[in-house]
C-alpha cells in the first residue's frame, strides 16, 4: 500500500457487481412529486366538514381520494351532492350537482363505506360517480403510485374475504403492478384502535402480495399502525364525528383524535411522505418510506446516503432484476474507479476510449478499463505495483483514507502531520496515519467504534455511500 500512496493511488469502487451494467448505469428516476389528499368518514354537511374541506384545498392536492362514508347517514340521493359536490365539487368529473362547473378531468377517488350501502345497491354512490372498473372496487396509475380501491362492504357481491373474487383481483393486480408504489384503501380499518376496532376479515396478506401501505377509515380517528413491516393508516376525521380511543392494538405508533383533519401524501419514485394535519393547521404526524432497492429495506441504517448515491447517479447499483444495492459487500478498487470519477466530474462523465496498455491486468474488455485508466491519467492512482491495478482487490479503511482525501484536494495533496493520538489502532507509524487523522478532522469519518478506527477493514458498499455523500455533498 506504500506503492499506491506514492503513486498517488486512489482506487476506490464498489464491489464487482453480479451486473457490471448496473454500476455504471444508473437509471434516471422520477422526482417530480404527485401530491393527494386523504378523507375519510366526510360526508355530512356542515362547519366540521367545511374545515376539513377547507384545509385540503389549501394544499392544491393533485387529486382527493376517500376512505368511504362519503353520503351520510343513508347514502341517499337527495343528501349526496350536499354531503359531497358542496365541498369537493372542484375534484369531480363529470360533476352534474349544483354547486359548481367541476373538473376537466376526474380528480376524485372515492370508495365506498357502510353508509353509502344503506341506499339500496348503493345506487345513488354508483350514479353520482364516473369511476374505473366496475366502480365498487377499481385501481389507476398517477405518477410513481398505483391504487387500489376496494370494497369492504359486506354487501358487495364480489366478497370481501382474502379468496373472494375481489381478493384475487387485488393479489393478481399487485402482483402485476410495475409501480414503485402500491397504495390499498378502503373503508373498514383491518387494524384500529378505536371503537370498531380491527376487522380480522379484511386482515389479507397486503404485505406478501406487494402492497407498501394500506389506509382506510370507518373509525372516526387517526391512527398509524405497523404490522409486520407495513404501515396501516386510520383516518376518519373528514368531519362526521369523532370516536374514542380503547386499548391500543399491537403496533400502534401514533393515535389522535383530538379534531378532524386530513392527510397530505407526497409522493415520487423514491419516496412517500405522509402527513396529517388537523383543521388547525397542526401537524400530527409524519412518516416517510424511501425504497429504492429490494435489498435495502426502509428502516436500513444508510437508506438516506444508499438512496443520495443513487439520485445522483453514481452508481446503479449490483444487480438490475432485481434491482440491488449488495450494502454489506466489500468494495472493490475497479468500482471506486466509477465512483469517484463521478463524483468528481458528475453522473453524465463518461471517460475515454480505452488502450487497454496502462495495466497488465485491466485488459480492454475488462467492464471498468475505461475508468481504471482515467483515474490513473488524472494522477490519483498508479496501481498496486508491478504494472497491475488489482481491479477486484478489496479497498481497506487506511486505503480508503487516501483515495476520500485524493478526490477532495488533488493528486498532489499531502495532509498535515500525524499526532498518533486520534485512534487508539492507529499508531503515528502507521503507513496511513496523516491520512486517517485528516479524514476525521474533516469530519469525514468518527470511526469504526469509540476511540478506534479499524484501519485494516474491508469498505463495505453501505459505508462508502456515506463517505460519498460527505465528501461530494450530496443531497
Amino acid at each position: 500500500m506504500r506503492k499506491e500512496l506514492g503513486l498517488f493511488l486512489i482506487g476506490l469502487v464498489l464491489f464487482v457487481l453480479p451486473s457490471q451494467w448496473a454500476e455504471v448505469h444508473a437509471s434516471p428516476t422520477s422526482l417530480t412529486p404527485i401530491r393527494f389528499a386523504v378523507i375519510g368518514d366526510y360526508g355530512l354537511a356542515g362547519p366540521n366538514e367545511a374545515a376539513v374541506a377547507t384545509l385540503v384545498s389549501s394544499w392544491s392536492p393533485d387529486f382527493v381520494i376517500t376512505l368511504g362514508d362519503n353520503n351520510y347517514t343513508s347514502g341517499a340521493s337527495s343528501t349526496i351532492d350536499a354531503n359531497i359536490g358542496q365541498y369537493y365539487h372542484s375534484y369531480i368529473y363529470p360533476y352534474t350537482g349544483s354547486y359548481g362547473t367541476g373538473t376537466m378531468t376526474n380528480k376524485f377517488f372515492p370508495v365506498l363505506g357502510n353508509h353509502d350501502w344503506v341506499a339500496t345497491n348503493a345506487q345513488p354512490y354508483l350514479d353520482y360517480f364516473n369511476l374505473p372498473g366496475n366502480e365498487r372496487y377499481y385501481d389507476f396509475v398517477s405518477g410513481p403510485v398505483h391504487f387500489f380501491a376496494l370494497d369492504s362492504d359486506s354487501h358487495e357481491s364480489d366478497g370481501i374475504t382474502q379468496d373472494s373474487v375481489q381478493g384475487n383481483w387485488l393479489k393478481n393486480g399487485l402482483a402485476t403492478s410495475t409501480s414503485p408504489w402500491n397504495l390499498v384503501y378502503l373503508h373498514h380499518a383491518p387494524y384500529s384502535s378505536a371503537a370498531h376496532g380491527s376487522n380480522p376479515t379484511l386482515q389479507w396478506d397486503y404485505a406478501g402480495w406487494g402492497a407498501d401501505l394500506v389506509m382506510a377509515g370507518h373509525d372516526h380517528s387517526y391512527e398509524r399502525i405497523v404490522v409486520n413491516g407495513l404501515p396501516y393508516f386510520v383516518n376518519g376525521l373528514g368531519g362526521a364525528s369523532i370516536y374514542s380511543f380503547g386499548t391500543p392494538v399491537p403496533g400502534s405508533q401514533v393515535r389522535y383524535n383530538g379534531g378532524y383533519g386530513a392527510i397530505l401524501v407526497e409522493a415520487t419514485d423514491l419516496k412517500i411522505t405522509v402527513w396529517f394535519y388537523n383543521t388547525s393547521g397542526s401537524l400530527i404526524d409524519k412518516y416517510v418510506m424511501q425504497s429504492v432497492f429490494s435489498d435495502v429495506p426502509n428502516n436500513y441504517w444508510a437508506l438516506d446516503r444508499i438512496i443520495s448515491l443513487y439520485n445522483a447517479q453514481i452508481t446503479g447499483g449490483c444487480s438490475t432484476s432485481p434491482l440491488n444495492y449488495c450494502p454489506v459487500n466489500p468494495v472493490t478498487r475497479a468500482q471506486m474507479a466509477v465512483f469517484l470519477l463521478r463524483g468528481i466530474h458528475g453522473s453524465a462523465y463518461s471517460p475515454p476510449i480505452i488502450t487497454g496498455t496502462r495495466f497488465a491486468d485491466v485488459p480492454v474488455s475488462y467492464w471498468a478499463a475505461a475508468w481504471i485508466e482515467q483515474l490513473a491519467a488524472e494522477g490519483i492512482t498508479g496501481g498496486c505495483g508491478n504494472g497491475n491495478y488489482c481491479p477486484e482487490a478489496v479497498v481497506t479503511r487506511d486505503q480508503m483514507a487516501v483515495f476520500l482525501l485524493r478526490a477532495i484536494h488533488g493528486s498532489a495533496y499531502h495532509p498535515p502531520v500525524a499526532t498518533g493520538t486520534r485512534f487508539t489502532d492507529v499508531s503515528i507509524s502507521h503507513w496511513a496515519a496523516a491520512w486517517i487523522e485528516q479524514l476525521a478532522a474533516e469530519g469525514i469519518t468518527d470511526g469504526c467504534d469509540v476511540n478506534k478506527y479499524c484501519p485494516d477493514n474491508a469498505v463495505l458498499r453501505d459505508q462508502m455511500a456515506v463517505f460519498l455523500v460527505r465528501v461530494f455533498n450530496l443531497p
